[in-house]
């Protein structure tokens, strides 16, 4: 394929499916604090704040699947190795059934060390730890659907990847305003609508699966033999793509989760304030994620074809549009996010927190929109350790502005801090990226 058919339409319309369900993927996290912004109080928010704040490191930790997945698939379709596209999806849903089975049976002394760890009152800490255990039924679905949706994303399949996140996020809605509204189980009841929800994510999923290698022709021969599966080349590439991976994931872990603590320090209304500011950001992030991924498939394919042109025009066009739609989301923060906040967050002082920071909120998207494009392409391009470094950097750099500013300045510095984390994301991977070209044309 030459690099000059991958037009900005392309890009729009490959996207678009993909805006819908990166939107659906926080939304759990979304519907969950704002339904107890009606009809809970600040302990259940902050609750939720604290126990999301604590699966995240658990569930974000494992994220390399998806995006592993992808950069391995995306390689091997724009090499036309099948067999290989069919074996990346095998070992990906063995990993992370594996994964998953370990969380659900560890998840009381995981909460036990991650609360011992974690600041709040005593109140928001019994709500998080609800929250938590609860959602932890969830884990085998969640990284279930890690790997198929990472899979169909390597293939370009963005309809199938907006339905199983439309049916999450349906069925979580619906569990939600059920459990909380009608129920009253408050904190366990969102977490558990939310474990629901991606248990019945994967059951659809799997059906996809099977309707793709359908489609695809059916499954090759050799996809299942044993010797193919645990090819050591193969197996080595897996293992350090997803261990670089992971400990990018966790060093971007540090930052959210220390930006939640940097809230909790503040007082519980402020950390339910900077909570329900969070979720916004991450709405705008998985939506502008659409783009990357896109950029993830290209720059995959790019590296399948050694096509420096096509990953070259696949950083640009997918960065165009990133960051029009990250000066749209600013815009529309700045003109009517007080209202929203007003209509979703019950508690006053929790809403008056959210509503005195939302200008820091509204300039995240378009700041961090090129460390999603950056990340997309050296994703598909499976570079990890470029990855690994550009993490641990970024997060060193937000944690110095965090000891330097939020004493000086409270909450103002600690979303100062957080900000010139996005910047320092997209940064760090920029300064690599003539490297990136020069290693794939080799």
């Amino acid at each position: 394929m030459d690099p000059a058919t991958l037009s900005r339409k392309d890009v729009l319309l490959r996207a678009w499916p993909l805006v819908f369900a990166n939107a659906a993927i926080p939304l759990a996290g979304v519907v969950d604090t704002f339904v107890l912004g009606i009809a809970g109080d600040e302990t259940d928010l902050g609750g939720v704040a604290l126990g999301a704040a604590l699966f995240s490191i658990v569930y974000w930790s494992f994220y390399f699947l998806r995006m592993g997945t992808t950069g391995l698939t995306s390689q091997a379709d724009g090499a036309g190795d099948e067999d290989e596209v069919q074996r990346s999806l095998v070992r990906a849903m063995v990993l992370g059934l594996a994964i998953g089975a370990v969380i659900m049976v560890a998840q009381y002394p995981i909460g036990a060390f991650g609360f011992f760890i974690l600041q709040g009152g005593e109140a928001v800490e019994t709500n998080g730890a609800h929250y938590f255990y609860a959602r932890s039924w969830g884990a085998i679905g969640a990284f279930g659907v890690f790997a198929i949706t990472g899979w169909l994303i390597g293939l370009g399949r963005s309809t199938e990847t907006l339905i199983i996140h439309g049916v999450i996020s349906a069925v979580n809605i619906i569990l939600d305003i059920w459990f909380v509204m009608g129920l009253g189980f408050a904190a366990g009841g969102v977490g558990a609508a939310t474990a629901i929800a991606e248990w019945s994510g994967f059951a659809l999923g799997l059906f996809f699966v099977v309707r793709v290698i359908a489609g695809r022709g059916g499954w090759r021969p050799n996809v299942m033999n044993r010797t193919a599966l645990l090819e050591p080349a193969a197996l080595r590439k897996m293992v350090d793509i997803n261990l670089n991976l992971m400990i990018r994931t966790w060093a971007m872990n540090i930052g959210f989760t220390w930006f939640a603590n940097a809230g909790a320090r503040q007082s519980d209304a402020v950390l339910a304030g900077n909570h329900v500011l969070l979720q916004v950001i991450t709405i705008t992030a998985f939506v502008l994620d659409a783009f990357a991924f896109v950029s993830e498939t290209e720059a995959g394919r790019a590296v399948g074809q050694n096509s420096v042109p096509r990953l070259r025009r696949a950083l640009i066009l997918t960065s165009e549009q990133a960051l029009v739609a990250g000066a749209i989301f600013a815009a529309v923060l700045l003109a009517w996010g007080d209202e929203a906040l007003t209509l979703v967050i019950g508690d006053e002082d929790a809403r008056q927190a959210a509503i005195d920071f939302l200008p820091y909120c509204a300039f995240a998207p378009l700041i961090g929109a090129m460390a999603w494009i950056f990340d997309g392409i050296f994703i598909g391009a499976t570079r990890g350790a470029m990855l690994r470094n550009s993490a641990i950097a970024a997060v060193i750099i937000y944690l110095a502005a965090d000891f330097l500013l939020s004493p000086w300045l409270g909450n103002q510095g600690v979303w100062i801090a957080f900000l010139i984390y996005y910047a320092a994301r997209a940064l760090t991977l920029a300064v690599q990226y003539p490297a990136l070209e020069r290693r794939l044309a080799e």
